[in-house]
């Protein structure tokens, strides 16, 4: 009996690992490229797994700092996107869109709603997380911000 208990809780802290949770979160960093500038960026990420297949979340990025015309510009946004997506074993595939709120500060002084998407795959290390890369694209005034990520991503529910 405490075995197949054992076994019960065992099989429902994976289920709950599964990148279609009901509440996750995480962190990711990544090199971006805007107006012929590179820098690191870096954000925060919480969602969650309304059926199997389709999530919402909302993240926080600091979308780097680029010098531009001898000053520097530092670029943040605000987003929430749709997330489809589909599991293969541990293996998580998944795309995202939506929009995003912006704001430069520095050379150039500007804010605005655009829209943003992204591609990923994650990878379920042990119960309850999962490492993974994406590519994200996000539109500030008619310019792209395209980036590599890393993300590190802990599944609650």
């Amino acid at each position: 009996m405490k075995k197949t208990l054992l076994a019960l809780a065992l099989a429902s802290v994976s289920v709950t690992a599964a990148a279609d949770s009901l509440i996750y979160g995480g962190v990711q960093v990544g090199s971006a490229d805007y107006r012929s500038e590179s820098s690191t960026v870096y954000g925060a990420h919480i969602g969650t797994g309304l059926l199997p297949f389709i999530g919402l979340e909302m993240g926080a990025w600091n979308l780097g700092s680029y010098d531009v015309a001898g000053q520097t510009t530092d670029v943040t946004s605000v987003n929430f996107a749709v997330k489809p997506s589909i599991d293969f074993g541990p293996l998580h595939v998944y795309g995202k869109a939506g929009m995003h709120s912006w704001e430069e500060k520095g050379a150039f002084k500007d804010d605005g709603v655009d829209p943003f998407f992204g591609l990923g795959i994650e990878y379920n290390i042990i119960p309850m997380f999962t490492v993974g890369a994406g590519y994200n694209n996000f539109t500030v005034d008619d310019k792209n911000i395209d980036f590599a990520s890393i993300n590190l991503t802990v599944h609650f529910l």
